[in-house]
């Protein structure tokens, strides 16, 4: 690290992924929504790894408080979109009685998740070689995954948008499902801009600005994560 990383921000934020993550748990058996799976999982990952930048506030140069904070942080939200890409599914056969199909788009955005999910662990995982051609490598690797997901959750976000336009013409329920779309919409939002910091960051290097300044962490990735989940707690699918 450029800096020693902050024990009291690493602690507060392992505290309430904990217990917005533990708050899912009970979700997942109130309303028997299996495919919140994976957004307990992306929890789980957010909580060890804010574990991690807690534990590197006492050993900074240790390395391996730095992978878990690392890849756990880096991969968190690749779980937490599976969760999102079902949801839309959902909607659909919910507010519009479409069919569950076996080859649908929520299929091939799952794949997608899968692929992206394979790249970021992977150039993480070199990082712990300490070789600089082999370290640089990893983060193009990551680099590209971080990409290829802000390209899919814009194809995403417009099938979001094109659902809630039909939606609003042909659904016979009432408008209380519009602020459990919005929310999604809205969800997807946050985790495209937290991927495209995280792009430049690696662009920039581990010594640009994001690398150095601790508070971009928390403010475009912590944060904008955190909120997603409180989201869904707040507009929970299982509701409708």
């Amino acid at each position: 690290y450029p800096y020693t990383p902050s024990k009291a921000a690493g602690f507060i934020f392992m505290a309430l992924f904990a217990l917005v993550t533990i708050i899912h748990i009970a979700g997942v058996r109130r309303y028997k929504t299996n495919y919140f799976i994976p957004m307990v999982l992306g929890g789980i990952c957010e909580t060890f790894g804010y574990y991690g930048r807690a534990w590197a506030g006492s050993k900074p140069n240790s390395p391996k408080p730095f992978m878990l904070q690392l890849m756990l942080i880096l991969v968190a939200p690749v779980f937490i979109c599976a969760t999102l890409y079902v949801t839309l599914g959902r909607y659909k056969q919910v507010l519009l009685g479409q069919p569950k199909r076996k080859c649908s788009p929520t299929s091939l955005f799952i794949l997608t998740d899968i692929i992206a999910f394979c790249t970021q662990i992977g150039g993480s995982l070199v990082q712990v070689t300490g070789s600089t051609k082999i370290m640089k490598i990893g983060d193009k690797v990551v680099l590209g995954g971080l990409l290829f997901q802000l390209l899919v959750l814009a194809i995403y976000f417009y099938l979001v948008f094109r659902f809630y336009r039909k939606a609003c013409q042909e659904t016979l329920f009432a408008g209380i499902w519009k602020p459990y779309v919005w929310m999604l919409g809205i969800s997807v939002i946050a985790i495209w801009i937290r991927n495209l910091v995280r792009a430049i960051e690696f662009v920039q290097g581990f010594h640009g600005f994001i690398s150095e300044n601790e508070a971009m962490l928390y403010v475009m990735d912590a944060s904008l994560m955190l909120g997603v989940m409180v989201a869904f707690l707040i507009f929970h699918p299982g509701r409708l």
